[in-house]
């Protein structure tokens, strides 16, 4: 395959050309919005007459006079890139970082200026709603966005306007709302990997000024990207298809009822790792592949390691389905107060997942065990439905309006997850690990009462006060059970030694004192916790173009039970963690709104940050590893926004983030068999310094044939480590990537043709390296470190035809 220029080579190029003209969070897609006298001149290409509107603080406002630090992804933009889902946006929106990949296309973790969740089994830290319905899983929490009007990004706690679980921030998806004139959109595209989209959407009155409605459909797939010899096939593929059917009844001029049902089938295969290793006493054996010979517990040949390459032994399943139904009610009582009520059903079954996370295939344990097995792998079911009721009334009266309401949610999460962690042999006559079943019921209850307010002490100054009352309840059953390596539950009649744990020779397994069939309903499984956020701000419009803002906002992420315990003496509860946030900035447009500069500087000081700690266990009576608590954390950094039209046929847009993460109190001694750890001062892991984000847009009018758009934009983050030790060998290197479209769109702008490139230089990195195992013991490669990760989708030609009316 011919290699492209270099990655650095095309990041110099779009990075030189963005400095021409920096300016905002809107991107192209969404160009500066003028002040309201101010009309664009006659020869304009660009669209620069429009506001762009959003609804961060739960009402329309100018982007550029929100005081939240706020991103927003429009139509155009996501169309000309080629943008599915939010994943498409890794590496683009300030201060925004998820992975390129996941354990299926539809789950996938946030986190916002540091702090997010990576375990997508526990409450998501950054907050995502659909329409203001709220998801408490980011298991099949992604959504296709054929009929997204658009992607709000909110940076920092949002927990006084917003549902639940919000502290580090939230993504807001608005879906477009039918009307009475007629709208019709599709597109179908091909591209390599055999990818094909499509998507479709209509909208119109069925009774005029009565009732509308529209019906959006997409189906999305690729074959896989990642190469498996061990199988001879190509994994990690998508097969996708989703839709959503809106209502939208307004029998008076004051009442409107919206109704919205959403549904999604996911039959893309799991997810299957790649392979790599470290060895610190002889380097020269680092960077190898699977293990290809020998057993686990002393190997003879390696392959060598290649990038997209997974060796993983069993066949990814996946069957996911994951929707819901919400209603809408819209009431004004007068012109100055206004009643909202939105009601939500929504769910998702994974039955089952099957995933291989170690990317080596199947080989014999030892000479105990000559039988092959997996490293690591899991074979999993998910079954999730909540329900959610948020009563909400909005007024204002002169210098004086507020947000206020109740909030209702129910959350039944069901987990059944057996995991086949053998890990490599202490010894050649040891048997590996049993197969544990960690079998969860977690049921959660969340009411909520906030008021957000604000005062304008004038035309130009506001003052903004509010905050939420939270009280959680949950409670959590869990079970641990053993099975055999072919996935039989090991039955204690025919082999009793399960009953007292140790080595069941006739099955070839050893089971772990601490694992022996055990449930939880004699120990604490039952917490509420209470919690107050409140927020303050202050915000001054300085000119008709420069408006600042300055705020303090306490977040809180509930606490919780340890979902993925391994011994009874680990179900325990964690406490919630809170962030107190201190952030100021401005937004600012300049020659007659042809260059936006945003910018915000902010401060997130954490107490009790959630995550794997040393805790003493009133079960055992001793400290044990589990979910808790870290007792102190900062982040601190800032993100600038650009965007700007220099040119009548020139748009151009550069976006920098700056991250500090620290530790400032995560450390233990060592206790009894577990050991000390001392992460003060340590950075968070998968968490980048600095990220870059540039495009470009060159617009050439063609007469009546119609526009032609060129685009370049390339995305670069420095090196950040997979560890909270900050070890050197999880460390991944900086890197980016670098994309380009030509767009065509004929005089009537209702055809489009659309060539678009990702990932131009066909760059491979991981987005996480961790051990498997604790390494080999004996052979030729004793002291090797297995590592696996995730990599990014390779290098993607894609070509689409579109339609709108």
């Amino acid at each position: 395959m011919t290699r492209l220029p270099s990655t650095s080579s095309l990041y110099a190029l779009a990075f030189a050309t963005a400095l021409g003209g920096i300016a905002s969070p809107a991107f192209a897609a969404d160009p500066p919005a003028p002040a309201p006298a101010a009309e664009p001149a006659a020869d304009d290409i660009a669209d620069t007459s429009h506001d762009v509107i959003v609804t961060a603080t739960r009402k329309e406002t100018r982007l550029q006079s929100t005081p939240v630090a706020v991103s927003v992804i429009g139509e155009e933009f996501r169309a000309t890139q080629n943008v599915v889902t939010t994943r498409d946006l890794a590496g683009q929106i300030p201060g925004l970082y998820t992975a390129p990949s996941g354990i299926t296309p539809l789950t996938n973790t946030f986190f916002i200026r540091g702090i997010g969740n990576s375990d997508p089994i526990f409450d998501p830290t950054v907050g995502v709603y659909i329409d203001d319905v709220y998801l408490p899983r980011a298991i099949n929490g992604m959504s296709d966005l054929t009929d997204v009007e658009r992607v709000e990004v909110l940076r920092g706690p949002q927990g006084t306007l917003f549902g639940a679980n919000s502290a580090g921030g939230a993504i807001r998806y608005v879906t477009r709302t039918p009307g009475d004139t007629l709208e019709a959109s599709g597109d179908i595209g091909y591209g390599n990997f055999n990818t094909v989209n499509t998507h479709g959407y209509i909208a119109g009155g069925i009774v005029p000024g009565v009732l509308a409605a529209s019906l959006a459909i997409a189906h999305d797939q690729h074959d896989g990207y990642t190469w498996n010899p061990t199988q001879k096939l190509y994994v990690n593929d998508q097969n996708t298809t989703g839709g959503r059917i809106k209502l939208l009844f307004t029998p008076t001029s004051t009442l409107k009822i919206t109704l919205a049902a959403d549904g999604t089938i996911d039959h893309s295969q799991a997810a299957q790792y790649t392979a790599t290793t470290y060895n610190a006493t002889n380097p020269a054996l680092s960077g190898l592949g699977a293990i290809t010979g020998g057993t686990l517990y002393s190997p003879t040949s390696f392959s060598a390691y290649q990038p997209n390459v997974s060796y993983a032994g069993r066949y990814p399943i996946n069957q996911s389905r994951s929707g819901g139904v919400s209603g809408r009610i819209d009431y004004d009582v007068d012109s100055h107060l206004s009643f909202h009520s939105i009601t939500a059903l929504r769910g998702f079954v994974q039955d089952p997942v099957n995933y291989n996370n170690d990317g080596q295939a199947k080989l014999p344990y030892n000479s105990a065990q000559p039988r092959p097995v997996e490293l690591a792998d899991n074979y999993i079911t998910y079954k999730q439905k909540s329900f959610t009721q948020e009563f909400q009334l909005q007024g204002n009266w002169n210098a004086f309006d507020f947000t206020a309401g109740l909030y209702y949610l129910f959350e039944d999460f069901r987990s059944d997850r057996i995991g086949y962690v053998t890990g490599l042999p202490a010894s050649d006559t040891a048997l590996p690990a049993a197969p544990f079943d960690q079998i969860g019921k977690t049921i959660t209850r969340n009411y909520s009462a906030y008021l957000q307010a604000n005062y304008h002490l004038t035309d130009k100054l506001t003052l903004t006060a509010g905050g939420r009352y939270i009280i959680i309840t949950r409670g959590f059953d869990f079970q641990g059970v053993n099975y055999d390596l072919d996935g039989r539950r090991i039955d204690p009649t025919l082999y009793p030694q399960v009953l007292t744990g140790g080595a069941i020779p006739a099955l070839g397994i050893n089971v772990a004192t601490s694992q022996v069939n055990f449930n939880n309903s004699g120990v604490l499984n039952r917490k509420t916790w209470r919690a107050f956020t409140p927020k303050a701000g202050i915000s001054y419009q300085v000119t008709p173009t420069i408006f600042a803002f300055a705020s303090y906002a306490k977040g809180f992420d509930a606490g919780g039970f340890n979902n993925r315990a391994l011994t009874l003496a680990t179900a325990l509860p964690y406490d919630p963690e809170t962030v107190n946030t201190y952030e100021a900035g401005f937004k600012t447009d300049w020659f007659d709104h042809r260059l936006r500069i945003n910018a915000t500087g902010f401060y997130n000081d954490y107490i009790n940050l959630q995550t794997g700690v040393s805790a003493f266990s009133p079960i055992s009576g001793t400290y044990v590893s589990t979910r808790g608590n870290a007792p102190a954390a900062h982040t601190t950094g800032f993100e600038l926004e650009t965007s700007g039209q220099p040119t009548r046929n020139l748009a151009l847009a550069f976006n920098v983030t700056y991250l500090k993460t620290r530790f400032d109190d995560y450390s233990a001694p060592a206790l009894g068999t577990v050991p000390a750890y001392n992460y003060t001062g340590k950075q968070f892991a998968s968490q980048p310094q600095w990220q870059y984000f540039a495009s470009a847009t060159w617009t050439i009018p063609l007469g009546d044939h119609g526009t032609l758009k060129l685009g370049a934009s390339g995305n670069y983050m420095t090196s950040y480590f997979s560890d909270t030790l900050n070890t050197a060998q999880y460390q991944i290197p900086a890197h980016g990537y670098a994309n380009a479209f030509v767009d065509f769109e004929t005089a009537d702008h209702r055809w489009n043709f659309t060539l678009t490139a990702r990932n131009l230089a066909d760059e491979f990195y991981f987005s996480s390296l961790t051990p498997v195992g604790a390494g080999i013991r004996a052979g030729p490669y004793a002291g090797t470190i297995l590592l696996q990760g995730a990599q990014n989708p390779p290098r993607t030609i894609f070509f689409k035809t579109s339609f709108k009316y």
